[in-house]
């Protein structure tokens, strides 16, 4: 029998030591929710770090595994703490997962994994940079990285665009494209109103928080506020 090592602990998360991404364990994990990481050539469940460990889906695990032939150990390190640190630590991630789950942020985190997804596609496919240089499609060892990385991208690109939908759908998300706003018009950015300069497909220009004579760019996921042009 293969011996596997389950543990969790709040630094590293719930990581499954011993099991190889080609054994018959594969299928199965990935089937429980479980994700294979080049990076530390290991199993891990996803957003497991600084959590309490699932204990449903642990129980799951080394059902399923040792039905499959293998013996697992089970590991979990959960430190003691005095209640003032856990109510301190409840409290400080309260506030950052307030801050994580505001409508602007999640759409720039939306944004800006929809970018990450871009680079590590046009890595795997291969591409011609602005300077004529052609860089092949990725092979080897890179090619299961970036498959890798792409992976984690997909999984928390889903997870931030079902929150961004609830948000839209209760009303909790502010919402503004091209196709509502004219020139003219005013929006708010950063607790400030601007006039808008020009419309485009993911931007608007307003004029420079400098003075400048020169436009700047806003971005419409960071747009909080709108207010039409007075006919």
């Amino acid at each position: 029998m293969t011996a596997l090592t389950l543990t969790h602990t709040a630094t590293a998360g719930t990581l499954l030591d011993g099991a190889d991404r080609s054994d018959r364990s594969s299928e199965l994990l990935h089937s429980t929710g479980w994700r294979w990481s080049a990076r530390i050539a290991n199993w891990y469940v996803p957003r497991s770090r600084g959590r309490a460990p699932s204990r449903h889906l642990i129980a799951r695990t080394v059902q399923l595994l040792e039905e499959a032939g293998f013996t697992v150990a089970v590991e979990i390190g959960e430190a003691p703490h005095a209640a003032d640190d856990a109510e301190q630590r409840a409290a400080a991630t309260a506030a950052a997962d307030a801050v994580r789950l505001e409508p602007q942020a999640v759409a720039h985190r939306i944004a800006m994994l929809e970018t990450q997804r871009q680079k590590i596609s046009r890595s795997i496919a291969g591409y011609r940079n602005h300077l004529g240089r052609q860089f092949p499609p990725a092979a080897g060892d890179q090619l299961i990285r970036l498959k890798d990385e792409l992976a984690h991208v997909d999984e928390d690109l889903a997870h931030w665009t079902r929150v961004r939908a609830q948000q839209i759908a209760d009303g909790a998300a502010f919402v503004l494209t091209r196709d509502n706003v004219t020139p003219g018009d005013l929006v708010e950015y950063r607790g400030g109103w601007v006039p808008v300069l020009r419309v485009n497909a993911k931007s608007v220009s307003v004029p420079s928080a400098a003075g400048g004579s020169w436009a700047e760019t806003i971005p419409y996921h960071q747009i909080s506020g709108h207010q039409p042009k007075q006919v």
